[in-house]
């Protein structure tokens, strides 16, 4: 109860006119999520996996995005806080609230050939003791009680936690042992798991249970089986990312079918101001877009109007008269809300309101591209995915361009993030990703690239074969093809400023990088492009690691041995072991190594750990270390 209070003191009391209008059918609507177990119990194990991990990560993309259309999200245990709550503890929650829907989130456990996703409803409610409902215009409210007043017969009933009086003549009072809050459980239950269903889960239906979360809550409640972790495919499924967002984007697309069809009937049921609209062009945006603001009129009464426009609660614009439509340009990514005062032409204060909520989103970016193999070879899928900034809620689409030495070969637009292919040829490969709001109306909203040398998997040890001198007869730059590229890539792997295994014979942006990484560590232009001072040096290098190969045998391998983490500013003799690596290398350009760690060492550290792939904080730590001895060995 301890929990249930400090939860609870973030609680505050929602209230709503009747004749308020919506943005989204979710939007003041109070949704309770469980994400099911947590703590000292991990629900369904399977391997390393355990249920209450893929729970906390579904609860908190389907309350963010429940949140993003504005319903207001209260969860039984924040997904970030991995604590136990007992049964009771999450009912109690639940009940206090008294929100518009109780949702449980839960992982299915069998035998490993079960699969497929259902949901649970309990028709048996021991804590609704109303044996009677009311139905008004295809809606079911919670029944309350009867008056007369001025000889007409009354029935007041509760429409979104706000109590309400209709005439009795004009609703049906129905008795019946199973509460209505256990009939649209049902209702919800069924588009949930259908939804769902469209993932290519099997649908496994909605059922009625006696779950205890569902059973003892007193709102319409759910609880939803995401699939199996138990079955090999499923729980990889559920661990995706990707497939997480899509379960929570499924799951709301079900409420707000169901909400929609609630507010359209509670509209009929109790209208607005007669005559009166207010009008927004969208519900949701994105930075940098506008919205018209406009008013509907209405041709049977007087009425005064006042308009504001709040952000994050506080009033923004404010206008006392409403003439025409208005252009609103929102500069906050965030909840705002436009709210419309009306009063008579002889009230003297505003007494009515209409209001709508809408969205505005920041434009998505590219946060990272990557590739799921080190080294990629022909005939093997490839899986690169997208991670993104920002975005609205609903999505963005992806174009993927996949080029082979320069060459597009295929476009594909896609709804997710991940991009599966398999390469035919050996080569390097450039996959250029744009990204595009399913709101934006631009053509791009971001664009990035990954590039990457796919090898054949039956390559010949010539791929190994590095060259002592390097010999070309023409200046080379990106695009060539040819056996001097081939050369020059097997002259770089050697050195150490190119990290593939095979060469090619294709002058692609990784050689590029990999010669100019070159270039700048031997105080050579850096253009990329290899004429005979490049040549030069690269054979000067190549000389020194032969000769240092000849007398192997005679004085034992040079190896890199430190002590400790050496950064600038360090003096010492692991020092100057590590300058003259560095020097045989071809980073560090310098007559004599010494024992200070100066600006030019930390230069040459970076350097090195540029073109081999390393965190690049001139810092030298183990890895670093490794990747020196390697190189030294070679």
């Amino acid at each position: 109860m301890k929990f249930l209070r400090r939860l609870l003191c973030f609680f505050i009391l929602f209230i709503t006119c009747i004749n308020t209008a919506f943005a989204s059918s979710l939007s003041g609507k109070w949704i309770v999520i469980d994400p099911g177990h947590g703590g000292s119990d991990p629900g369904a194990v399977s391997g390393d996996v355990k249920e209450k991990d893929i729970n906390n990560s579904v609860a908190r993309k389907l309350g963010d995005l429940l949140k993003s259309l504005g319903a207001e999200v209260v969860f039984t245990r924040l997904p970030e806080e991995d604590i136990y709550i007992t049964l009771q503890d999450r009912v109690n929650i639940s009940n206090s609230v008294n929100p518009s829907l109780f949702i449980s989130l839960h992982c299915n456990a069998a035998s490993s050939d079960a699969s497929g996703v259902e949901t649970y409803y309990s028709k048996t409610r021991p804590n609704i003791y109303s044996d009677r409902y009311v139905e008004y215009e295809g809606n079911k409210y919670e029944y309350l009680w009867e008056e007369k007043e001025n000889g007409i017969d009354y029935v007041y009933i509760l429409v979104d936690n706000k109590e309400a009086k209709v005439e009795k003549s004009k609703v049906k009072i129905v008795y019946s042992q199973v509460s209505w809050q256990a009939i649209e459980s049902q209702k919800i239950a069924k588009l949930i798991v259908d939804n769902l269903a469209s993932l290519g889960f099997k649908n496994r239906g909605a059922k009625d249970s006696n779950l205890y979360v569902t059973k003892y809550t007193t709102s319409p409640s759910v609880l939803v089986e995401l699939g199996f972790i138990t079955n090999e495919e499923e729980r990889k499924k559920l661990l995706d990312p990707n497939m997480q967002d899509n379960i929570a984007r499924k799951i709301t697309d079900a409420l707000l079918s169901y909400f929609e069809v609630y507010e359209n009937n509670k509209l009929k049921a109790f209208g607005q101001n007669e005559g009166v609209e207010l009008l927004l062009s969208k519900e949701n945006l994105l930075l940098g877009q506008a919205l018209d603001i406009s008013v509907k009129k209405s041709q049977i009464f007087s009425y005064n109007y006042k308009l504001e426009i709040k952000y994050l609660g506080k009033v923004d614009v404010a206008l006392e008269d409403i003439n025409k439509s208005f252009t609103y340009l929102p500069q906050k990514e965030g909840d705002y809300e436009v709210v419309l005062y009306v009063k008579g032409e002889n009230e003297s204060d505003y007494k009515s309101v209409i209001s709508k909520k809408f969205y505005v989103f920041k434009s998505p970016n590219i946060k990272s591209i990557t590739l799921d193999q080190k080294n990629p070879v022909v005939n093997k899928s490839l899986k690169i995915t997208v991670e993104k900034n920002y975005g609205s809620a609903k999505g963005c689409d992806y174009i993927f361009e996949i080029y082979k030495d320069n060459k597009l070969l295929e476009v594909k637009k896609l709804d997710g993030n991940l991009l599966e292919f398999i390469p035919r040829q050996a080569g390097e490969y450039n996959i250029s990703v744009k990204i595009k709001d399913k709101l934006s109306t631009k053509q791009v909203d971001d664009e990035g690239k990954i590039n990457f040398i796919v090898r054949d998997d039956s390559a010949t040890s010539r791929s190994n074969t590095l060259p002592n001198v390097l010999k070309i007869t023409r200046i080379l730059k990106r695009g060539m093809i040819g056996e001097d590229v081939r050369n020059l890539q097997s002259a770089l792997i050697k050195l150490g400023y190119l990290n593939i295994k095979s060469p090619t014979t294709s002058f692609g942006a990784l050689t590029e990088s990999a010669v100019k990484a070159f270039q700048r560590a031997n105080n050579l232009k850096a253009d990329g492009i290899v004429k005979k001072d490049t040549v030069d040096r690269i054979n000067l290098l190549l000389s020194r690691s032969a000769v240092t190969n000849t007398n192997i045998a005679n004085r034992g391998i040079f190896k890199l041995t430190i002590t400790r983490t050496l950064k600038r500013g360090m003096i010492g003799e692991d020092v100057r072991n590590l300058q003259s690596a560095l020097i045989k290398l071809g980073y560090l350009n310098i007559k004599s190594p010494t024992t200070s760690f100066g600006a030019l060492t930390e230069s040459a550290v970076k350097a090195f750990q540029r073109a081999n792939n390393l965190k690049a904080d001139g810092i030298v730590k183990k890895d670093t270390v490794d990747r020196i001895n390697l190189l030294l060995i070679r």
